[in-house]
């Protein structure tokens, strides 16, 4: 008799210790996935369709499903739409962000890069997201010696490195011109492109006429403290900068590039999301307004700044400190004065 007690003792507090398991499991899951709603034996999508339908039926607080809704987003998938395109009863409230802004940042998250070796006239690119470090460098004389600048980071075994900007008759880099925070030439062009490599190696591209960062802006071709102002931020950031010709500004190609003559162009640019691309035209000639046309209508770019072609158009490809690709080679006698190099995995 006992015995069985003990048995019927054991599968209550067997029973007991699964379901209490099970609860703290399903709160587990209620906490790491708020795209589901969970329920005591069984599951059901949580959906944008969801979200509306519980603020119209107003049983959970609206500052609750809206903190839901915030967590749902951080793992936005296609199915969270159901049928939301074709819906016509959506609040107009939440009508623009469901039906245009939704539905485009899953298109966007579809369109993943391909690696920069597969890429055709794409020599890379890199998102936001991607482990790349990116650095300039100042180098001169016939064996390309690295005046300033690291070319090499540790734990990156590939590089792609190219021309980044113009070189000056006094062999020079043209145009505002910093590397890891100090300033080498200070003297700005007319160019409204400016690349900024920021401490971490990230880059980005910016208008010169519309400086902005952490909510000023620097006007540092019209007001002199302005100038200054960006210069030691740079210093204090570790900022490294070069200019060069800005082919494309928020989405609008600069229309006087039309005037220029047909050539091999190289061009760094970004589209919306900030990723950013390398563009070689090889054997195929543009003027700079036209290799802008096909960054603009190709590639979705929305800023795109030329880099140095010609005799000094340097590019290559590096994997373990072995050139894998030359994509050009620098001229007769020429010498380099500066490289743009990413390094990634």
């Amino acid at each position: 008799m006992y015995r069985i007690l003990d048995v019927l003792k054991f599968i209550v507090v067997f029973v007991l210790m699964g379901m209490i398991v099970y609860l703290v499991y399903l709160f587990y899951l209620t906490w790491t996935h708020p795209e589901v709603d969970i329920y005591l034996f069984n599951t059901s999508p949580y959906t944008f369709e969801t979200f509306l339908k519980s603020l119209e039926e107003r049983h959970i607080p609206p500052v609750d499903e809206h903190e839901r809704l915030y967590k749902v987003l951080q793992r936005l998938d296609k199915s969270y739409l159901g049928n939301l395109r074709t819906h016509t009863e959506i609040p107009y409230d939440y009508r623009f962000f469901f039906r245009q802004v939704v539905p485009e940042f899953l298109q966007s998250g579809e369109q993943t890069p391909a690696s920069p070796e597969q890429r055709g006239t794409i020599l890379a690119t890199f998102t936001r997201k991607s482990d790349y470090v990116a650095k300039l460098l100042r180098i001169s004389g016939p064996d390309a010696l690295i005046l300033k600048g690291v070319r090499k980071v540790k734990g990156y075994t590939k590089r792609l490195e190219m021309t980044a900007t113009y070189t000056s008759e006094f062999q020079y880099p043209t145009g505002l011109f910093v590397v890891d925070g100090q300033v080498l030439n200070p003297v700005l062009q007319a160019w409204d492109g400016l690349a900024i490599l920021d401490s971490s190696g990230k880059f980005h591209i910016r208008n010169i006429e519309n400086l902005e960062y952490q909510f000023r802006r620097y006007a540092i071709k019209h007001v002199h403290q302005d100038y200054l102002d960006f210069l030691k931020l740079a210093e204090r950031q570790r900022f490294s900068i070069f200019q060069s010709h800005l082919l494309i500004s928020n989405g609008n190609i600069d229309k006087s590039l039309d005037n220029t003559e047909p050539d091999r162009r190289r061009v760094i640019f970004q589209d919306v999301s900030e990723t950013v691309s390398i563009y070689d035209s090889f054997n195929q000639k543009l003027t700079l307004y036209e290799a802008a046309d096909i960054l603009k209508e190709q590639y979705a770019a929305m800023y795109a700044m030329n880099l140095d072609t010609g005799p000094y158009g340097y590019c290559g490809r590096y994997d373990n400190d072995q050139r894998v690709v030359l994509y050009g080679g620098k001229g007769q006698n020429v010498e380099l004065t500066n490289v743009l190099v990413f390094n990634y995995k």
